[in-house]
């Protein structure tokens, strides 16, 4: 609901020509809303127009240009989305993982794949009206450790084994040669009725602080239609350390 069309104007030309890619309404939607919310706080954060922001990507495994975007300095993002939410989070020089699912049913197959088999003995054990969101848990929770250290579904998530989905967040193993050395911390995040998200660091522990997107996009729809309009985007600090 937030994807206002004045915030195409805060895409690049290649987010405007991916948005337009899309055919279906609300995955339209949700890339617009997505791009523009990070292009505006990170913009803010640097103190650069939005227009005049660069956002690179380098991937990890083929050094081609794609894959995890970053913008200058020592500004961190991540963002995702998924249903009816999007999630971004921020970080001052610490790399950071988001991801946001909506609760939905889940194809057995699809758990083989994903989970390891501890994991998928807990999903099972678990009333069956609970297992969508148990597996949605260990999903969002996979998904953010892998976005946090750059490797995206490079890395099968079945290589990685976290706690369970009522237990505090948590990675307990990470098998095969690639596993980061620097400590890899999770946050499970209130993502609202429906949905379940969840946060990753790689090294320090950061104090996940919840934000309003949608009151920030509305203030930059209103700055794009009376260009002198205030905005306050209040500039991330030390004392802030991410904005989920």
């Amino acid at each position: 609901r937030d994807a206002h069309p004045a915030l195409r104007g805060l895409l690049d030309a290649a987010g405007r020509a991916r948005n337009d890619r899309l055919r279906q309404p609300s995955a339209r939607a949700l890339h617009l809303t997505a791009h523009a919310l990070a292009r505006t706080v990170a913009a803010a954060h640097l103190g650069v127009p939005v227009a005049q922001l660069t956002l690179t990507a380098t991937c990890k495994g083929c050094g081609g240009p794609h894959g995890k975007p970053r913008p200058p300095g020592p500004l961190r993002l991540s963002w995702s989305h998924s249903g009816d939410r999007v999630v971004l989070a921020v970080t001052l020089d610490t790399e950071v993982g988001v991801d946001v699912e909506r609760i939905v049913p889940h194809a057995r197959e699809t758990a083989e794949r994903v989970l390891r088999e501890p994991e998928r003995a807990v999903l099972a054990a678990l009333p069956e009206p609970r297992r969508p969101a148990g597996f949605v848990r260990y999903w969002t929770r996979k998904e953010a450790l892998l976005k946090a250290t750059g490797d995206g579904l490079a890395v099968a998530p079945a290589l990685l084994h976290v706690t369970a989905p009522d237990a505090p967040p948590r990675l307990l193993s990470w098998s095969g040669p690639d596993r980061p050395r620097l400590p890899l911390r999770l946050y499970d995040l209130d993502a609202g009725a429906g949905h379940l998200a969840a946060l990753a660091t790689v090294g320090a522990p950061v104090r996940p602080a919840v934000h309003d997107g949608s009151a920030l996009l509305a203030a930059a729809v209103t700055a794009a239609d009376l260009p002198r309009a205030p905005r306050d985007l209040t500039p991330l600090t030390p004392e802030r350390p991410v904005v989920p």
